[in-house]
């Protein structure tokens, strides 16, 4: 999945192009998901499904619009949840699909998670982003807690050490370049799956991006 620096610059440029009520439960939403710490009435966190008989996994978007398609669109912190999936579902298709990275290799995912800490000020200056997510009042009464628990204080520490710039070392992966091609990729897309929400149309078809099922999965 992409980091939670990436999310947050996708959702800053979405902010620009599209209004939204909330922006700031909207940015809330959309790093949280990465807070969870385990699932609850209706599995996981990141909604990550079983489908064809076991043999492809997916993110559940259907699933979670049934739940909260009515929410997204009255409720910024929800749509900013939702858009984080499909930002996953398209990150998944970018790495492996596109530039072919493989996780299966010894060390792979950690050198990854090692290039978005470098990449992390980067980002931040590139997109100009600030350190200023809150989490909202009354969070633990949300509804989204039905999906899992989430830990908001290690979430907040998180985001500090991410705002605290690293010694930048040499790119294993996922480059600035990749980086920017991707924000702007998602943002555009994201820009027009709410749009069709808010026409009543139908969203991204969670099967597009579906990958095979494997004992190796990405962190």
């Amino acid at each position: 999945m992409a980091s939670s620096i990436v999310h947050l610059a996708i959702t800053s440029e979405l902010i620009k192009k599209i209004k939204f009520r909330d922006p700031a439960r909207l940015k809330f939403g959309a790093v949280v998901v990465d807070a969870g710490v385990g699932g609850n009435q209706f599995g996981n966190t990141h909604m990550k499904v079983f489908v064809q008989d076991g043999k492809k996994k997916t993110y559940d978007l259907d699933g979670y619009r049934e739940k909260f398609g009515a929410r997204m669109l009255t409720d910024d912190l929800y749509m900013g949840y939702y858009l984080h999936l499909v930002q996953d579902s398209l990150y998944r298709h970018y790495v492996y699909d596109i530039h072919h990275w493989n996780p299966r290799i010894p060390g792979n995912v950690e050198r990854l998670h090692k290039d978005y800490e470098i990449l992390n000020k980067y980002v931040i200056d590139k997109y100009r982003l600030i350190n200023d997510l809150t989490v909202p009042d009354g969070f633990r009464n949300e509804d989204i807690n039905r999906l899992g628990d989430f830990d908001t204080d290690e979430l907040q520490r998180n985001m500090n050490a991410f705002f605290s710039p690293v010694d930048e070392g040499p790119i294993f992966f996922f480059t600035k370049e990749m980086s920017d091609e991707f924000i702007g990729e998602a943002v555009e897309f994201c820009a027009e799956e709410v749009r069709k929400l808010r026409n009543g149309e139908q969203g991204l078809d969670m099967m597009k991006f579906a990958w095979n099922s494997s004992p190796v999965q990405m962190k």
